[in-house]
């Protein structure tokens, strides 16, 4: 059997947890792990530096796993009420989203203890087909990364509840001892959608889990209204890549077939159908700088 590796080549573990929860309970979160960044040696002729794309690359890799985490956990919420994982109401309350090294997706269910030191229940199906996945999986980065959102839903817990602003952690597990958890803001109604906004923190896997801050983007938090239909197009807050929260939100409207363009002063970056040889995604960018007077 094969075993789950966490590293920042594969997109693995997603998940999440939400705010308006008081800090007693852990939170139900999927442990998301980045997808590869393009390491293609020949560069887009765009006339961008090879550090823009460099840099977007390392964004956009944490931006499929907030992407894959926002399709994964409700699919498997549905499963788990549905009784896929046992009667619903008995079920464990945690939601494990994983890629296998071959690439297939699986999700789970699972409980943990107060002090994140084991999985208990833990259940996997492959959501291809729905059938029961057996494969060990190593759970000390997991539960790691499950501690690091308990702790960064705690941190942050109390000015995004005072602004009345509802948001996801989903942590993320690099390669090496470290891990990262990004603040992810959601909409507060429907049709809406919200640009910025995100906050980063980081960990090492053998540290106490002290979420040390990486970016604070909170105060750029804007909600749009969102047309039903037709192309999207998002103006970062950011000078020249976009912020996490904005790559996630072009790669979950593109996946559901919209046109998605995101723009900064330093680039028009668009999202369309195409194979992406260095990070396996059926997503490709085009990238256009932008004119300077």
């Amino acid at each position: 059997m094969s075993r789950f590796r966490v590293v920042l080549s594969g997109l693995l573990l997603g998940l999440a947890a939400c705010a308006g929860s008081t800090a007693a309970p852990a939170p139900d979160v999927t442990p998301v792990q980045l997808a590869p960044a393009d390491t293609a040696p020949l560069r887009p002729a765009d006339g961008l530096p090879a550090t823009f794309h460099d840099a977007f690359a390392a964004a956009d890799a944490r931006a499929r796993a907030v992407a894959y985490w926002m399709q994964c956990v409700p699919t498997v919420a549905r499963l788990r009420a549905g009784g896929t994982f046992g009667p619903a109401a008995r079920a464990p309350r945690g939601i494990i989203c994983v890629r296998t090294t071959e690439g297939v997706p699986i999700g789970g269910v699972y409980n943990v203890d107060s002090n994140f030191t084991a999985l208990r229940g833990v259940r996997f199906i492959r959501l291809t087909d729905r059938a029961p996945h057996t494969d060990a999986l190593d759970t000390v980065p997991l539960l790691r990364a499950l501690h690091l959102a308990r702790n960064v839903s705690a941190q942050v817990a109390p000015a995004w509840r005072q602004r009345n602003r509802p948001y996801t952690v989903v942590p993320l597990v690099l390669a090496g001892p470290r891990l990262e958890a990004w603040v992810i803001p959601r909409a507060t109604k429907a049709r809406s959608l919200v640009t910025g906004g995100d906050m980063g923190f980081s960990a090492t896997v053998t540290s106490t889990l002290t979420p040390l801050l990486l970016d604070d983007r909170s105060a750029t938090w804007t909600q749009l209204n969102l047309a039903p239909t037709g192309p999207v197009r998002i103006y970062s807050s950011t000078r020249e890549v976009p912020a996490v929260t904005d790559l996630a939100s072009v790669r979950y409207h593109a996946e559901l077939g919209r046109t998605v363009t995101v723009s900064t002063p330093a680039a028009i970056s668009t999202l369309a159908r195409g194979f992406d040889p260095g990070t396996g995604s059926s997503f490709t960018w085009t990238h256009r700088p932008v004119a300077r007077e």
